[in-house]
């Protein structure tokens, strides 16, 4: 009786987890109606075994679980030992999870995706506007230069025109002196005062030319300062205009990454909502796709 009752007690950890085989499993339910102290034991075990279970399913999250079976399953075919039935309910909650999981990364990517395309369209745009502010700056800057450059040609050239006036004057003064051999007392009393004259009037024709060299310098100054003017306010503007795109570019991409926030929470949330019977609609809904 003690090795027959020895042996059943070897079964106890099989029967317990559903590894018996199904002509074991009733020889074993026959010999619990039989025997009192092993109904007890069964009944101890089977309540101490879903507190366990109890514990085991508020401690781990399905995977894991499923893990834990696949571990004890592994160590049991070593040993030769009957495998442990994995529960289908949670083989479908991990299924479940898993859709559940790969749907919710999907759209945090999507997500995510719309959000460096928000940041670089508005980086794109700020750059545009300070680039066109610095050609619009540069093209009012190049007139300057050309203003200061056409006023010195200018006057260079009023210079020129000047410096040939007053030699021709001063050379007109010098003819005066050419009459005295011939006329001496004549020449003596005329040649200075066509002298003065021809020089009194390259002296005005000097101060006329430098007058008018300088007239043109500062009209040249005052084009190329209002040029110069222009450029700096064209490019303190498109300063201006990228700031401002950048800025809405900026709260663009802070409303985008909002919703990629959103997304991974939402995804975070149909995770840990999964169900078993998820799994099953979804396996019907992709066999009625499949359907003709």
């Amino acid at each position: 009786m003690d090795k027959q009752h020895s042996r059943f007690e070897a079964m106890l950890a099989d029967y317990l987890e559903g590894a018996l085989p199904l002509s074991d499993r009733l020889e074993f339910e026959r010999h619990l109606q039989e025997c009192p102290r092993c109904r007890q034991t069964v009944k101890d075990l089977q309540a101490l075994q879903s507190k366990a279970r109890q514990v085991i399913n508020r401690a781990l999250p399905p995977d894991a679980k499923l893990r834990l079976y696949q571990k004890l399953n592994a160590e049991r075919a070593a040993r030769g030992e009957p495998l442990l039935r994995i529960p289908q309910e949670l083989l479908a909650l991990v299924k479940a999870k898993a859709a559940a999981s790969a749907k919710a990364a999907q759209e945090v990517a999507r997500a995510g995706a719309s959000t460096a395309k928000t940041a670089t369209e508005a980086g794109k745009r700020s750059a545009q506007e300070a680039a066109k502010g610095a050609a619009e700056s540069a093209r009012h800057m190049e007139k300057a230069a050309r203003a200061l450059a056409s006023g010195a040609l200018a006057a260079a050239q009023e210079g020129l025109e000047t410096s040939a006036k007053v030699l021709s004057s001063l050379a007109e003064g010098a003819e005066a002196l050419k009459e005295i051999p011939d006329a001496p007392i004549k020449g003596t009393l005329t040649a200075p005062p066509k002298m003065a004259a021809k020089g009194a009037q390259a002296g005005a024709q000097m101060a006329g030319g430098a007058a008018k060299a300088a007239s043109k310098a500062a009209q040249a100054g005052l084009k190329a300062m209002a040029e110069g003017t222009k450029g700096a306010l064209k490019g303190v503007q498109g300063g201006l205009r990228a700031a401002a795109e950048a800025a809405k570019g900026a709260t663009e991409t802070a409303r985008a990454g909002k919703k990629m926030l959103d997304a991974a929470t939402q995804g975070a949330l149909k995770v840990a909502r999964a169900r078993p019977e998820d799994a099953e609609e979804q396996d019907d809904q992709r066999d009625a796709e499949d359907k003709p």
